[in-house]
């Protein structure tokens, strides 16, 4: 009677232990689950799915992923060349942009980051969302702005990609595409809906900086501020 009662002890103690676990399991799927639905949410407020694939034609790399490192720190981006275009009459590819400036702050675990730009995008840009993805060391951020030009307006969204290895970003590339422009047609300050471009930084190295050389970038690149969420530029 002793040894059925023992067994039926350690049967029992087998049976709440595999409960636990079970529900351990089953609640590290559900938080995964909320983590990739949050994340999808962010993403498609910033870009729709058909643009994304469009810069992915172009030959962008995105880094999918709900654990992205941590990408706060400022960076020399140059130099930076095209590397494809859909837009009629755009630059030659190999044509080479102005040097830009990256600062990236108050990255939080539901995918938000504060982001400043020098160098991208105009200076009446005015930030809407941005959110960002990525495992190991592989990031991409994905931003959204309005910008306005002689009293028009259409926005872009722009999504970063690179690979952060000892605080220096390996292989930064950046597309921009138009994804909102109800201008009319002969209207010439904005590109049309679905064209873009890619652009990547030519040595592949974007080592950090200081604060003070981040401010210190020439007056021609103006600061663009993006609040969380935020946004590069054009």
């Amino acid at each position: 009677m002793k040894t059925i009662t023992k067994n039926i002890k350690w049967l029992f103690i087998i049976v709440v232990g595999f409960s636990f676990t079970s529900c351990k399991k089953d609640s590290s799927v559900v938080d995964e689950i909320n983590k990739i639905e949050i994340q999808k949410k962010q993403i498609q407020d910033v870009i729709p799915g058909k643009y994304l694939d469009s810069l992915k034609k172009l030959g962008l790399v995105v880094n999918t992923g709900v654990n992205p490192i941590n990408v706060e720190g400022y960076y020399a981006i140059n130099p930076l060349i095209l590397q494809s275009t859909n837009i009629p009459k755009d630059f030659a590819i190999g044509y080479r942009f102005s040097d830009a400036r990256l600062s990236l702050s108050n990255q939080d675990a539901n995918f938000g980051i504060r982001l400043l730009g020098r160098g991208f995008l105009a200076t009446s840009d005015t930030s809407i969302v941005t959110a960002i993805s990525g495992s190991g060391n592989d990031f991409t951020i994905y931003g959204k702005v309005k910008s306005q030009r002689n009293t028009k307006v259409a926005e872009f969204a722009i999504i970063i990609s690179g690979t952060l290895e000892n605080k220096i970003i390996k292989n930064f590339k950046y597309g921009l595409i138009c994804i909102s422009n109800k201008n009319p047609e002969t209207d010439s300050n904005f590109i049309r809906e679905g064209q873009g471009r890619v652009v990547l930084e030519s040595d592949a190295i974007s080592g950090t900086i200081t604060e003070k050389d981040f401010v210190s970038l020439t007056r021609e690149n103006q600061l663009l501020q993006l609040a969380n969420p935020g946004s590069l530029r054009y």
